[in-house]
């Protein structure tokens, strides 16, 4: 832990050789990955998340504007290496949903998806999660291409695969229809 709050001073440095876009990007993605290292005991483990600052990174995803594309993306890969967050998971799922009060775009929801799958997987939430984007006709190709992949991840039942090819038979996106297929 005593790493972590070291590496952490280097997050929130302002030295001007930690600025540089590369180097700023690369102890983001590293620190995020050292938290999760460190946070394994599932006891503690959303004790040491709080305490070792997700918050602020989460904090830091909201003040963005939707237009940010590039920090936004960023974000959405250290909250990737995060992984085990509850606060993170609830995060994720209102972006994925699109329930914040901020719309992100396809691309983004997409990475939300990819972040949230591992959580989702590994609780066997994946159906409820991922099904209902995957059947929304109304989302973007993406999305639901990214919600079916991560949704066959996971372990499907007979009445899962029988809704699935229902919607397809009646299915207007040709990329979905296609990537299903």
């Amino acid at each position: 832990k005593a790493l972590v709050d070291e590496f952490y001073k280097l997050v929130k440095s302002d030295k001007p050789h930690l600025q540089n876009t590369f180097t700023k990007s690369a102890i983001d993605l590293s620190y995020a990955h050292l938290v999760r290292r460190t946070c394994h005991e599932v006891t503690t483990q959303q004790e040491c998340f709080k305490a070792l600052h997700v918050e602020d990174f989460i904090n830091r995803f909201d003040a963005l504007t939707v237009d940010d594309h590039a920090m936004l993306k960023h974000l959405m890969l250290v909250f990737h290496n995060f992984r085990d967050s509850d606060i993170l998971e609830q995060k994720l799922k209102s972006i994925v949903f699109n329930e914040t009060p901020k719309k992100y775009d396809g691309t983004l929801r997409e990475s939300a998806i990819f972040a949230l799958a591992s959580r989702a997987l590994r609780k066997g939430l994946e159906k409820d999660y991922f099904l209902p984007i995957f059947l929304t006709k109304e989302e973007s190709h993406e999305v639901r291409i990214a919600a079916f992949d991560v949704l066959m991840k996971g372990t499907q039942t007979t009445t899962t695969f029988n809704k699935i090819m229902t919607y397809m038979i009646y299915e207007t996106d040709y990329e979905v229809f296609n990537y299903v297929y």
